[in-house]
């Protein structure tokens, strides 16, 4: 694991907690934002000479051999260097050599924007010796992070926002915007947070790169939860633009939390001592150099000078009854500046649900989930009184402002301006989980037009994040258990899982691009665990498994199917392009029930129907046309019969799904993406 130097972002008064992606070089991918001074976050037409394209889009990242379009219409692409013309080239050769400058004239992450206390850099948390060690550093925050405890769980309660010692700026920096704002969140008492006072070690580490996509998988010692690093796609957060200056954003709950380690708290807490505690209860410390002399800033506390693994933590030896068992052995997880940050998973014991550590503490949700307002980046926010706030955006130079605040009743008030000066207020009750949505004007809106007449209301992207969890919704509180109101569900996140009905796959509408978003319509949850082994630490699906490679099938794995459940069919299709026809690239059925995974390129197993790429009874590797990344939607149904269909002839996936429209029982989904090469040709494509 590779320290290198902070890395600023391109806005001036940045005090960087967080690198731009997820590289052992941090200099190979830079998230572009706005100097304000010379906007190179301006629209834009990129002209791509080798496949005689014009894209009109922003910049939105640039790496040493390409960059990355956020295209005007939706989606992204991405464009080698080499093939850019001489002007656009030069354009974005210049965005990486003033990054590159910016990043080696750096050498330590600074603080300069934190306000703390006087609390030094060696601080020493002051803990009565019958307290449990690990509440030390949360007391440092107190009074607005409280701690009790049991013999199993230390407990903390916070509103979930930071305060004094160390007051910081939020939302500042964020370029992809979905509209929330941080609202105090009721983290106390059955809600409050809960780390395990006695960690042991898992024989099965949960890795962050491909689960735990929903909620916090730590908290910092200031009462702000953490959550994974990496969204729902697998995309890094920070990457697309969705994290202020500390590494932090809001979720659709209107819940503040981190997706990086909060380096700054050490600015309280001292370099010796917890930044953080994973939900498993190991330790999170600061950054971590193999070759730093003992006691140096980025040491281990504990004085090992062994590799960090892949989920960022080491063993260590620890004082008589820390350890694990109560002895002087133990392990705890670092921070970083390359992925995963934070820690990356989970070495000790917990209890997963719904891909979500359990217990953990929920936001409470007032308002439907707002849209992304696309071009927008958020240039300001400062609390206005003790429960109001301001939040100020700017979209093409025009400045728009959301004012909010609690009242003694518990009401939240938001007053919106949008760029072109129009006014709208709603209001919402903290009691009842309900707004009254009262508006001013009905034309008003939120972000309002913005600079591209009502952006504003398409949905995320695929790598938007959106923000970041499975469904019900991905960045704000999870699914409420059964005891909890009604009144405080969430609201239906907009790329949720596929419908479980074999006659409701939203996916099958025509006229959605290319590159539109499997975001872009609601579907239900999925019914049961279904996943590929097949994507990549990226995100991606492998190479092999498309025309670039082998050509070979996915392999699929899947569990805890409904009960009931007599044969298994699975589809795997394209999003309709422009001209509205379907890509089908595997018709399947007749699956035993007892299957519980398919390997890769494995063909003796249920009864194939034909693609529509070459007619033929087979796989038919994704090959598509143009620049861009691609999603390939993977449905696997359960079902309560075995369908009537002729074992022989061109069974189409469409006659699949009329076939087990009544009988199907449940099914689940997966999105699996592929960018192909550059210049890549179709000569394997059958």
């Amino acid at each position: 694991m590779l320290a290198i130097p902070a890395i600023f972002s391109i806005i001036v008064n940045v005090a960087a907690a967080h690198p731009p992606g997820e590289h052992a070089d941090a200099l190979d991918q830079t998230h572009i934002q706005s100097t304000g001074a010379h906007d190179h976050n301006s629209i834009h037409v990129w002209r791509d000479e080798r496949n005689k394209l014009d894209l009109e889009g922003w910049l939105l990242t640039v790496r040493e051999n390409s960059v990355t379009i956020d295209l005007h219409d939706g989606g992204t692409a991405t464009i080698d260097m080499a093939d850019l013309n001489e002007h656009d080239r030069a354009r974005a050769q210049a965005q990486l050599n003033r990054v590159r400058a910016m990043n080696q004239s750096v050498d330590m992450i600074t603080t300069t924007n934190l306000q703390p206390t006087a609390t030094t850099q060696n601080a020493t948390p002051i803990n009565p010796p019958n307290d449990p060690w690990q509440a030390a550093a949360y007391k440092l925050f107190a009074p607005s992070v409280k701690t009790h405890w049991d013999a199993q769980w230390l407990y903390v309660e916070s509103d979930g926002l930071p305060h004094a010692p160390l007051d910081f700026t939020m939302m500042v920096g964020i370029t992809a915007w979905q509209q929330q704002v941080p609202l105090p969140q009721n983290y106390t008492g059955a809600n409050a947070w809960q780390i395990p006072l006695k960690s042991t070690l898992s024989d099965k580490p949960i890795s962050g790169r491909t689960q735990l996509r929903r909620g916090a998988i730590a908290l910092a010692a200031n009462g702000i939860p953490i959550f994974n690093a990496l969204n729902n796609r697998g995309v890094d957060s920070f990457s697309i633009g969705e994290l202020d200056e500390f590494g932090g954003h809001c979720g659709r709950g209107d819940d503040y939390h981190y997706h990086a380690a909060p380096l700054a708290i050490q600015k309280v807490v001292g370099i010796k001592n917890p930044i953080a505690f994973a939900l498993d209860g190991f330790a999170i410390y600061g950054l971590y150099d193999t070759q730093a002399k003992p006691g140096a800033p980025e040491s281990c506390p504990f004085g090992s000078t062994d590799a960090l693994d892949e989920l960022n933590g080491h063993f260590c030896v620890v004082a008589a009854g820390q350890g694990l068992n109560g002895g002087t052995r133990s392990y705890h997880y670092h921070a970083s500046k390359t992925y995963p940050y934070i820690n990356g998973g989970m070495r000790g014991n917990v209890k997963v649900e719904g891909d979500e550590i359990v217990p953990q503490a929920h936001a409470q949700p007032l308002r439907q989930a707002t849209t992304p307002l696309r071009g927008a980046k958020i240039t300001g926010f400062k609390q206005t009184a003790p429960k109001a706030w301001k939040l100020t955006y700017e979209v093409g130079g025009k400045s728009g402002f959301v004012e909010y605040s609690v009242d003694s009743s518990g009401k939240v008030i938001f007053n919106y301006t949008t760029i072109d000066g129009v006014k709208s207020t709603e209001t919402y009750s903290t009691k009842d989980g309900h707004g009254e949505g009262k508006s001013a004007k009905k034309d008003g809106g939120r972000g309002g037009k913005g600079a591209r007449g009502g952006d504003e209301d398409r949905p995320p992207r695929d790598d938007r994040d959106a923000n970041d969890r499975p469904p019900p919704r991905e960045d704000g509180p999870p699914p409420p258990r059964e005891n909890d109101d009604s009144n405080d569900r969430p609201p239906p996140r907009e790329d949720s899982d596929r419908p479980a009905r074999g006659d409701r796959d939203t996916n099958d509408r025509p006229g959605a691009g290319e590159n539109s978003s499997a975001a872009s319509t609601p579907r239900a949850a999925n019914a049961f665990p279904f996943s590929s082994s097949g994507v990549g630490a990226n995100g991606l699906l492998d190479a092999k498994f498309t025309c670039d490679g082998d050509g070979v099938s996915p392999p699929f794995q899947w569990s805890d199917l409904p009960a009931g459940t007599k044969s298994l069919a699975l589809t795997m299709h394209h999003l309709p392009g422009p001209d509205g026809d379907e890509h089908v690239y595997i018709v399947t059925w007749n699956i035993p029930a007892t299957t519980k995974s398919l390997d890769a390129g494995q063909k003796n197993v249920g009864t194939w129907g034909v693609n529509t790429v070459n007619g033929r009874a087979e796989y038919a590797p994704p090959c598509s046309k143009g620049p861009g990344e691609k999603i390939y939607v993977v449905t696997l149904y359960a079902l309560s019969a075995e369908p009537k269909l002729s074992a022989s002839g061109k069974v189409s996936r469409a006659d699949v799904l009329t076939a087990i429209k009544d009988i199907t029982l449940g099914s689940a989904a997966i999105d699996l993406r592929y960018a192909r090469p550059s210049g890549a040709s179709s000569k394997k494509q059958k």
